[in-house]
């Protein structure tokens, strides 16, 4: 494999970077007018809203914020988009690509630039009364008094901040408010921030700053590194796993974790499925970096579609078990096009390893799993997966099992419940894995699957663990009465068996009697989940290859 031109400790750069520091004002008047740019090699932006206050905090108590690393260089024309901002990039010689600082720069323009005070997913107020940074949440509170709340989008801006304090000079206690805000208006436009800006026409060495900057503070994701160091400004889309993952969202799968395209995307480049502690990151030519992240797009629309055509998992989130992603891009990278037979037989391993607990994804099993994937025979990688899984577990989940959704035991019973075909209980539409996964679970609460009876302290043993099971779960989207409330309203039969929920059942859940629901519900469903799971792994039936590739050919050798 090619790599890149390596730079030596003899490298140097044409002259040293300039230390020189950017006020808040001066600083995101260069990001609206498209001087300010993040380049596509920078890493996804990871701060919250959180984080963005804090951010504000520190600013506004004079705390250091860390210094910011820009490369100064030409930049095409093109359209910058930040949260809701959509802003010009025009054509210039003397461009500013942020090398390092692009969460503070990103959460800075979004509070402060942002037309709308409340379009903004990192919108803040202020609460001149506290001095405290608070969210658009205080919509009530700001209808009744609001000079007290001041939008940080006129902040910046020291005649829209008059503008706003002149149209609510008339309210109780304006004064105190006003010198509040006046104060917080010249305290944010003029903090200085530091900065670094170095001049060269080298990338390389952009990205290994970039690199030794990572090393030496706080550490990146893997996926981070790789695309600061191999990603580039001016290639096609993909240049960013970031950006794999968002295309790949078309598919309606779910959002690929990057932790997991890029061991996807090492595997293709026949690396080691994780980076070792002491290993350095790849570095590629921008026409190997462009082909790998191109590959890696390709290789996993390939597995989403196995996964949902043939292997009946809709979603990604429900995959068990996230390593046999990446294992399946070794496969379909030497046998791009697979007999439906060698399809069949790859689901039957993706189920049995499930339930066996083989795809755990250590990196000891996974490169033993990688090594039976032979670029040669597309039937014998097939049987040599098969092998790997060809005894029948123990035990298999059961409804009565501790549900947990992030356990992969947990999914497979997810997805039993979900092959039900379970419908809307206030429609009656059938739902699909898009509109239940799109969900987003509470704190207390990682799955999509709603309780139907809140779990309480004190009860008797077996309705306690019936509690915490998969009996007292179902697909459907959150309802503010209440689940249970909905259940026991519902007169079509066929509507309750969507969701596994006989006649007898609902019977119980309407005389109160939760603890003989949820029993009925188990034995109702428990033979169903066996059967889901049989027809799945197929153990009792033949994993020959198909009659064609057993053939031989009579011309050969």
């Amino acid at each position: 494999m090619t790599t890149a031109a390596t730079h030596t400790a003899s490298t140097l750069l044409d002259s040293r970077p300039e230390a020189r520091t950017f006020s808040v004002q001066d600083l995101l008047d260069g990001v609206a007018r498209g001087r300010v740019r993040i380049p596509s090699f920078q890493r996804g932006l990871k701060w919250d809203r959180m984080h963005a206050k804090l951010l504000l905090e520190s600013l506004y108590r004079g705390y250091p914020v860390g210094t910011l690393l820009l490369w100064e260089t030409a930049a095409p024309a093109g359209e910058g988009r930040i949260g809701s901002l959509t802003l010009p990039a025009p054509q210039m010689e003397n461009a500013l690509w942020v090398v390092d600082g692009q969460q503070r720069i990103v959460s800075l323009a979004r509070i402060l630039l942002a037309a709308d005070p409340d379009a903004d997913g990192f919108a803040l107020y202020f609460d001149l009364d506290t001095a405290d940074f608070v969210i658009p949440s205080v919509t009530g509170k700001r209808r009744t008094d609001p000079s007290r709340w001041m939008p940080m989008t006129v902040v910046l801006d020291s005649e829209k901040l008059m503008q706003w304090l002149f149209d609510h000079a008339a309210a109780p206690g304006s004064r105190q408010r006003r010198d509040t805000a006046i104060q917080l208006g010249r305290r944010l436009r003029e903090y200085e921030i530091p900065a670094y800006i170095v001049r060269s026409d080298d990338q390389a060495i952009l990205r290994d700053i970039f690199n030794r900057i990572n090393s030496a503070g706080k550490s990146l994701d893997d996926s981070d590194v790789f695309d600061a160091l191999n990603g580039s400004r001016f290639q096609s889309r993909p240049s960013t796993i970031s950006e794999i993952s968002s295309d790949l969202e078309k598919l309606e799968f779910g959002r690929i974790e990057e932790r997991i395209l890029h061991r996807l995307l090492r595997v293709l480049l026949g690396l080691p499925v994780v980076e070792g502690a002491r290993s350095e990151p790849p570095r590629l030519a921008d026409t190997e970096a462009e082909e790998a992240y191109r590959r890696t797009a390709a290789t996993a629309s390939q597995i989403i579609l196995f996964l949902k055509n043939d292997a009946g998992i809709p979603h990604y989130d429900l995959l068990p078990c996230k390593q046999a992603f990446v294992t399946l891009g070794r496969f379909f990278q030497f046998h791009p096009h697979p007999t439906p037979r060698s399809r069949e037989l790859l689901a039957r391993w993706i189920w049995r390893g499930a339930l066996k607990g083989a795809h755990q994804g250590d990196t000891v099993s996974t490169r033993k799993v990688l090594a039976r994937i032979l670029p040669d025979s597309e039937e014998r990688s097939v049987d040599g997966l098969l092998e790997m899984v060809k005894d029948r577990p123990v035990v298999i989940p059961d409804v009565a099992d501790r549900f947990n959704f992030r356990c992969a035991a947990s999914k497979l019973l997810a997805l039993a419940l979900l092959s039900l075909e379970p419908r809307n209980l206030l429609t009656g539409d059938r739902l699909t894995a898009g509109q239940l996964m799109r969900r987003v679970p509470s704190v207390h609460d990682s799955s999509p699957l709603p309780q139907i009876f809140s779990v309480r302290p004190g009860e008797s043993d077996e309705y306690e663990e019936y509690l915490q099971s998969a009996a007292n779960r179902l697909f459907h989207p959150p309802h503010q009465g209440g689940i249970r409330r909905l259940l026991t309203g519902i007169t079509d039969p066929g509507l309750l068996l969507s969701h596994g929920i006989s006649t007898a059942a609902q019977q119980r859940l309407v005389a109160g009697d939760s603890a003989a629901f949820l029993k009925l519900r188990a034995e109702w469903m428990r033979p169903r989940v066996q059967s889901f799971f049989d027809r799945h792994v197929r153990w009792d039936e033949s994993d020959r290859p198909s009659i064609a590739s057993l053939i031989i050919d009579d011309e050969a050798g």
